[in-house]
């Protein structure tokens, strides 16, 4: 078919892809990017997804066919999906928009970057009069107008430019040239995003950079295009795309001469498509090489130019480094030479660079700062360095920090701990307690101070647990609180009070409470005591004797002491008299110390224990050091742990025996007990001494590779001697299957051998394959046929022979009915090929009738519609003329009107002429009002039309059915033979059916074309209507003017005969004034008798009167012509309000005429279809 020349020539965004990147920009070669994306193309509209349309075109000249769509299965041929316009969906397919929808887009969804070289949009149906090519860069979230295009562009596309832009920002309207004189061809648009640029001075990778690139791409058809009327019927209007390529290739700015190849995995499809991954040159990355590669960024990024491929610059990193970034500020300081700065710098490098050592390494003086091995650690410790752990490049040597010291300045000096990188000075001073630890130097990692025993803490200020801290001793001493007596063994920190029970008191909870004695246990009782005169613990707990002030004597300290000779409780000093019987007193008391020392001590006293701690201690040390140290079986464990607990029994036994005043009685069975454990301990320590020796000759350093060597090597032998072990285990196995099956070979295969030798003997003699022959391919052989034995004529019939005819009666052989079968299968298959296109003619048909019945019902619409125009113009314009006419008679009516403009109204509507006569006006009211009782009823046609279309639809569908089933017989062959016979009196049945819809159709043609012939004279006669009646607005416009002419000049008039009136009454009352003065002169002049003064005076009189006479006749005058005026207005008043009559008659005919049509408008606009 001829197409239209393209308008825009098919040129790729560069000429020929580039191979060689090597002198500028390259780019991949292009091919369709819809391949393997048809998942990715969306139409806003298809025909047939809801359900089968007609479309009819041009066929031949003055002729249409019609053909039906039905994309509800989108594999049939009678689809048009918009996946159909791939160039791999195969010849006759393409796609198509539902009939007169518009607009339509078309859209494609790439989900990436890609480069657009070129699209190709091949219309098979009427080309569209205009459409817009969209692009967008952000996956569809804005769309911009890449190319317009019209037949018109003024017209559809108002405001944008028709000429070639002249900046890249610039878009155009392309004018579409003439689709000729058959608007169905094929049409092809091609579209290259470079081409309108041609006069655009810019490089051309720039304007590939600026417009090729897109993510998707969007085609709105925005006007159907125009269709040619032929008689009787129209055409459908339509988008449809016969197929549609859109060229290009990955995105890569010019970095890039080819795509990776990847093939496309949807099941659905089998194409390869474009991939968006670049195969990146010039020393760039990424999907579109839209960066530069890790270690390539000391140059800023950008696309590659015709001569120049701005390859990305290596960042000078000293091979410590695999990657960089590009910095703008170090690139503009360096004078925009370089602006990379490395990243993640190894072998111990640092520096924007990896130019220098990292901290706690120095230069190695024997390398190169490019090689791995630059930097060496650096001796000095960073946390203990003034900076950072740096050597000093000269000497090597480390600058400690105040509290730190040592060669690599890695400790803290002796009193200070905690070295910290964090710590100006590096490391903390111990703050040791005094009383509490054994010394002011502390550990130098954790800062722990060396306590005395019973304290703990970091300071060693705190007392342990059951311990107290003496006020005036500052040391730790036990709680000793009585277990019974107490609640907790626990004492307060500085007091040493225990917690004591009920009923108990003292520090210890051993005695009774506060101003109480005795033994608790047994009862407590209350002090006898003044408790003025005693002290706080009031009397002694165990005897109950008070406890007296200084001063205060007696049983129940209420007296004063010796020496002391005021009053109780005053008790002052006595006079120095009473020192001499004190001296006395002293002497005695020294006595009593002389006889009292002699008193033996008691046996045992405390601390006398023995020799047990000592080994106790011993012995629990070397067990924990065991434990510690190897190893041991479930059951050396045991035994040790054992032991320790008796050790912990032990050393209770021994810190309560510290406790007890009493001297501490010797367990017999004791020494037996540790004899015991000091046995096992020497078990034990031989035991632990063999297994250390061997630990150590074993993990010597000199021996390590070796006895790793030796216990690899006897795995390797192990695994290799059990492998050995178990495939012997399985040549055995083998070697008894074999014998085995020897054996069984040796019994069977004699007996096989006589079984064989009988089968070819019997196969010589049958069976016999002349009756299967017979019953197969139908063979009239009656010699037998054997396997072995076959002499004579073929088995079966050649290749060709016909052995059974349809018209034969009789056919033998499976092989020959089934040959009849096909060849019945194959008329079958044309009978139904024959009934489908009659069937599709059919539906067709029944299409272009209900597109009929819709234009009837459109066209009675359409005259309702126009009625209701007509009727209300009429009725505006009948209004209209009531309300002239009545201002007409107001006018005329209004005795304060001008009686000259009453003459010019009446001189005006006595030389009218109306446009029409009376008579043809009525004679056109008349015609109007027949062709309106005579209009069809369009509801009794279409009612009458639609059980017609119903059967018609209803036979179709029976047809359809049929066909259905012809297709879907499937059975042996004879009852396929006999369904064969089944359709094709099924199909002739069908065949009668369809004749019997057209039929119908042709009926229901002729009713329809008989209804639009009436309603067509009956639109032409209501618009001769219009027409008529359309001349006399004018006259009545001017008309109108005249009389709002004549009104505001009356009311002038009117204004100024009120001005005349007052003029006219001041007249009078001078006349009167005048009156008045000529008699009171002729009286004078009578009463005078003076001859000289009566001449003039007289004269004077008499000139008076004959004006008075003149200015009376005047009037009259002026009263007997307005008199006149009169008489011929009221006649012209009578002849107007004579032609308001019969306007008057003319209104009310047209009212009738409009009440009819309105009827008959409702009537029409009712109708069903």
């Amino acid at each position: 078919m001829k197409k239209t020349n393209p308008i825009l020539p098919a040129i790729a965004a560069v000429s020929q892809a580039q191979t060689d990147c090597s002198r500028g920009a390259c780019y991949p070669p292009s091919n369709d990017l819809l391949l393997g994306r048809a998942h990715q193309l969306h139409a806003s509209s298809t025909c047939g997804l809801i359900g089968s349309e007609v479309y009819c075109t041009p066929y031949l000249q003055l002729k249409m066919k019609c053909c039906t769509c039905d994309s509800q299965n989108p594999n049939t041929q009678l689809a048009h999906t918009v996946q159909d316009v791939l160039s791999t969906s195969g010849p006759n397919r393409w796609w198509q928009s539902r009939k007169e929808v518009s607009p339509v887009t078309l859209q494609l969804d790439l989900d990436n970057l890609f480069q657009l070289d070129h699209l190709v949009l091949n219309f098979k149906g009427p080309r569209p009069n205009a459409l817009v090519i969209e692009k967008t860069l952000d996956k569809g979230r804005k769309w911009q107008p890449a190319l317009y295009l019209a037949t018109d562009c003024q017209k559809a596309f108002p405001g944008v430019h028709t000429t070639a832009p002249l900046t890249m920002d610039d878009t155009f309207c392309y004018t579409l040239p003439p689709a000729g004189a058959n608007p169905y061809q094929d049409h092809t648009i091609e579209f290259n995003p470079l081409r309108q640029y041609t006069y655009v001075p810019a490089p051309n990778s720039q304007k590939i950079e600026d417009v090729s690139g897109l993510t998707g791409l969007r085609v709105r058809l925005t006007e159907l295009g125009d269709v040619p009327r032929l008689p009787g019927r129209a055409l459908s209007r339509f988008y449809a795309l016969k197929e549609m390529k859109v060229m290009g290739s990955c995105m890569c700015h010019g970095h890039a001469n080819r795509c990776l190849p990847e093939a496309y995995n949807n099941p659905l499809s089998s194409a390869i498509q474009v991939n968006p991954l670049c195969d990146c040159q010039h020393n760039t990355a990424g999907v579109n090489c839209e960066r530069c590669a890790d270690l390539y960024n000391d140059l800023p990024w950008r696309p590659a130019e015709e001569g120049n491929t701005h390859t990305c610059k290596r960042c000078d990193c000293n091979n410590h480094a695999q990657r960089c970034r590009f910095d703008q500020a170090v690139y503009e300081a360096s004078g925009r030479r370089s602006g990379g700065v490395c990243e993640d710098c190894m072998h111990h490098t640092t520096g924007p660079k990896c130019d220098q050592c990292a901290p706690g390494y120095q230069p190695n003086p024997r390398s190169r700062m490019d090689r791995p091995d630059a930097c060496i650690r650096c001796i000095c410790s960073a946390e203990g360095t003034v900076n950072g752990g740096r050597c000093d490049d000269s000497t090597g040597s480390c600058l400690c920090k105040v509290n730190v010291e040592g060669p690599r300045c890695d400790h803290c000096k002796r009193g200070y701990y905690g070295l910290s990188g964090s710590k100006p000075l590096g490391c903390s001073k111990c703050s040791c307690f005094i009383d509490g630890s054994l010394s002011d130097v502390c550990d130098p990692v954790t800062g722990q101070c060396p306590c005395r025993p019973h304290f703990h803490g970091l300071n060693c200020e705190v007392c342990s647990k059951g311990y107290w801290k003496s006020f005036l001793s500052g040391r730790c001493e036990p709680c000793s609180c009585d277990s019974t007596r107490s609640y907790s063994d626990t004492c307060d920190q500085e007091t040493g009070q225990c917690q004591c029970r009920p009923g108990f008191g003292g520090r210890r909870c051993t005695e009774c409470p506060e101003n109480t004695y005795g033994n608790p246990l047994v009862g407590c009782q209350p002090c006898q005591c003044d408790t003025e005169g005693t002290l706080p613990e009031v009397c002694d707990k165990k005897t109950g004797a008070c406890s007296c002030k200084p001063g205060v004597t007696g049983t129940h300290c209420d007296t004063c002491s010796q020496g002391h000779c005021d009053s109780f409780p005053a008790c002052e000093m006595c006079p120095s008299c009473f020192f001499t019987l004190d001296a006395q007193r002293q002497n005695f008391s020294l006595a009593l110390e002389r006889f009292s020392s002699r008193f033996p001590s008691r046996p045992g006293g405390a601390g006398d224990l023995g020799n047990f701690g000592p080994r106790i201690l011993a012995l629990e040390s070397s067990l924990v050091l065991i434990r510690n140290s190897v190893s041991l079986p479930p059951t050396t464990a045991k035994q040790i742990n054992d032991a320790l607990s008796l050790l912990d029994k032990l050393r209770d036994q021994v810190d309560k025996a510290n406790d007890d005043l009493s001297p501490l009685v010797r367990t017999p069975d004791l020494d037996s007990d540790l004899n015991k454990l000091k046995a096992l301990l020497d078990s034990l320590t031989v035991m632990y001494e063999a297994k250390k020796d061997a630990m150590t000759n074993i993990i010597s350093p000199t021996d390590t590779g070796r006895f790793s060597a030796i216990k690899n090597a006897y795995d390797q032998s192990t695994d290799a001697a059990k492998k050995v072990e178990a495939s012997g285990n399985t040549m055995n196995k083998s070697a008894d299957v074999r014998e085995e099956t020897m054996d069984l070979q040796n019994q069977v295969q004699p007996a096989n051998t006589r079984d064989l030798d009988k089968l070819n003997q019997n196969m010589a003699s049958r069976p016999d394959l002349t009756p299967v022959a017979k019953q197969v391919c139908g063979s009239d052989r009656s010699e037998p046929c054997t396997p072995l034995q076959c002499e004579g004529r073929e088995l079966c019939p050649p290749e060709g022979t016909t052995t059974c005819e349809k018209q034969e009666q009789m056919c033998v052989g499976a092989l020959p009915l089934s040959k009849r079968a096909d060849a019945d299968a194959k008329d079958v298959k044309d009978q139904l090929n024959k009934l489908t296109r009659n069937i599709t003619d059919t539906a067709e048909k029944l299409q272009e009738v209900q597109d009929a019945t819709n234009q009837v019902r459109q066209s009675a619409e359409k005259l309702s519609n126009k009625m209701k125009q007509t009727r209300d113009g009429l009725e505006e314009d009948l209004k209209e003329t009531r309300d002239i006419v009545k201002e007409l008679k107001d006018f005329l009516s209004d005795p304060s009107s001008n009686l000259t403009q009453i003459q010019e109204v009446s001189d005006w509507i006595l030389n009218a002429k109306l446009p029409l006569s009376l008579a043809a006006l009525k004679k056109k009211l008349d015609e109007l009002k027949s062709l309106s009782a005579n209009l069809p009823d369009s509801t009794a046609v279409l009612k009458e039309a639609e059980p017609q279309l119903d059967m018609a639809k209803k036979l179709l569908q029976e047809a359809q059915d049929a066909r259905d089933t012809a297709l879907s017989v499937k059975a042996d062959v004879d009852e396929l033979l006999e369904g064969f016979s089944s359709v094709e009196e099924s199909v002739s049945g069908l065949e009668d059916k369809l004749q019997n819809i057209t039929d119908l159709i042709h009926n229901l043609n002729d009713s329809l074309t008989k209804a639009m012939d009436q309603l067509a004279p009956a639109e032409k006669a209501l618009d001769d209507v219009s027409t008529l009646i359309k001349p006399m607005k004018p006259q009545l416009g001017k008309l109108k003017d005249l009389l709002q002419k004549a009104d505001q000049q009356a009311q002038d008039a009117q204004e100024n005969a009120g001005k005349a009136e007052d003029e006219a009454g001041a007249a009078n009352e001078d006349l009167l004034s005048l009156e008045k003065l000529l008699d009171r002169l002729k009286d004078q002049a009578a009463a005078s008798g003076t001859g000289g003064e009566a001449g003039p005076v007289g004269d004077r009189l008499a000139k008076l009167q004959q004006d008075a006479g003149t200015l009376a006749n005047t009037t009259e005058n002026m009263t007997n012509a307005l008199e006149d005026k009169a008489d011929t207005l009221r006649l012209l008043q009578d002849e107007i309000l004579e032609k308001s009559t019969r306007l008057d008659g003319l209104d009310a005919k047209l009212k009738e005429l409009l009440a009819k049509l309105r009827k008959k408008a409702k009537d029409l606009s009712t109708c069903q279809g």
